[in-house]
């Protein structure tokens, strides 16, 4: 695998995590698009469908293993370096939520304060080997459906089944009054009324159990840690088969999960344990998911690499806009806002407009990227990010000596090596 050194011979990057980034970036942008589109007929709902299908938490879910990847290549970093890497990590993390609280009050997307929450307990298995990291991914993925068993065993056992039952369907059915109700909040359009209901989300939101439980986001940022610790990212040409079981993995429980899982029978009218712990067993126990079809996404541009290093070249469009992924991401969610939402434009268009759209935008921010890491080291707020990270004003321009290599600007990889 090809990287970027400084002149003091330090990895600088590895390129095909940009690529990765753009491509997870270019997913969001479809599916974000297809949320605030509307009718356009049998075509519509066709288009609709597939990315229901191929990409709606697919490419979230490729972001967070993404983030979990960039995570173990600091740790990396600072230990080559021999430096502290806690305290410049928990300011990394401070300024992320900083970011994702202005994300969900101001524009109503969720991702990154949940991102920098889950981030935190990274720090406590970065020394862990690569088995006991796989034992915690598992445990992660069915802490959802332990959860629901243990509260139910519990209710069962203190309160009785009946009482469980009332209560379950008390919560569902005041969970939808509030969701119905605060989306009709963040359609007025007073743009201080939206973020009052905004900040009314946010407080539901993070009292939910997906949010405390490390079910989804902690899961994803555990899975990209031990790709990296096994050698996908670096070596990928070293990792062939183990990169094509995983793919065949992600493929198979996706598949299972969209189409042979409806039509297994669904326990009810038993005992309530029972009917729950048997339905969470063969819907897979949250190890066989819809998202895991990223596998295959990531999985396939790594394999490309390892065929032909060249594809890092011929894929360079997405790793300029990788490169810029949070300035790009807060850029995309701001542009959704004021385009869709009735306190600005408010506009209504059809999915396939919406794809149209979103295919533009992409495109401007690639070709931006690109234009503006010929002339700066980083995005505006990968700048700011990376300076409150260090605590100290980080280089802006690119200058004249040669310290950024030009390949490392415009995203495509230096003289290419076999890996």
């Amino acid at each position: 695998m090809t990287r970027t050194t400084s002149r003091a011979g330090e990895t600088d990057r590895l390129h095909v995590l940009d690529v990765l980034r753009g491509i997870a970036l270019l997913g969001m942008f479809f599916v974000h698009f297809a949320m605030f589109s509307s009718g356009g007929g049998a075509v519509g709902e066709v288009y609709q469908r597939i990315v229901a299908l191929f990409f709606e938490e697919r490419f979230w879910a490729m972001f967070a293993m993404l983030f979990g990847v960039g995570f173990a290549v600091q740790l990396r970093r600072a230990e080559a370096r021999g430096g502290s890497f806690g305290p410049s990590y928990v300011r990394r993390l401070v300024a992320l939520a900083a970011f994702g609280f202005i994300a969900h009050a101001c524009f109503g997307f969720n991702v990154l304060l949940g991102y920098a929450a889950w981030g935190l307990p990274l720090l406590l298995v970065r020394r862990w080997s690569v088995r006991a990291l796989v034992i915690a991914v598992v445990l992660s993925a069915v802490s959802g459906n332990v959860y629901a068993i243990a509260r139910a065993a519990y209710g069962v056992t203190t309160r009785g089944e009946q009482a469980v039952r009332a209560d379950a369907e008390s919560k569902a059915a005041a969970n939808r009054a509030f969701r119905e109700a605060n989306r009709k909040a963040q359609e007025a359009r007073s743009y201080r009324a939206v973020v009052l209901a905004r900040l009314q989300d946010m407080r539901w939101f993070y009292a939910q159990p997906f949010s405390f439980l490390p079910v989804n986001t902690f899961t994803l940022f555990l899975l990209g840690l031990v790709g990296l610790r096994l050698g996908f990212f670096d070596e990928p040409g070293r990792h062939r088969r183990a990169i094509v079981g995983v793919v065949a993995f992600g493929v198979a429980s996706w598949a299972f999960m969209t189409w042979v899982s409806d039509l297994l029978p669904g326990h009810t009218g038993g005992p309530l344990l029972r009917d729950l712990v048997i339905n969470r067993l063969q819907y897979g126990f949250g190890l066989t998911r819809e998202m895991w079809l990223a596998f295959a996404y990531m999985g396939g541009v790594l394999l490309l690499v390892a065929l032909d290093p060249r594809w890092l070249r011929r894929l360079a469009i997405f790793a300029w806009t990788g490169r810029m992924a949070l300035t790009n991401y807060m850029l995309q969610i701001a542009i959704l806002d004021l385009t869709f939402s009735k306190y600005a434009l408010g506009l209504s268009v059809t999915p396939l407009v919406g794809l149209t759209m979103a295919l533009a935008l992409f495109v401007a921010n690639a070709l931006g990227s690109r234009w503006w890491l010929a002339r700066f080291r980083f995005g505006p707020l990968e700048w700011l990010w990376r300076s409150v990270t260090y605590a100290r004003w980080q280089p802006w321009r690119v200058d004249s000596r040669g310290d950024v290599p030009a390949e490392a600007v415009v995203g495509a990889p230096p003289p290419l090596t076999a890996s």
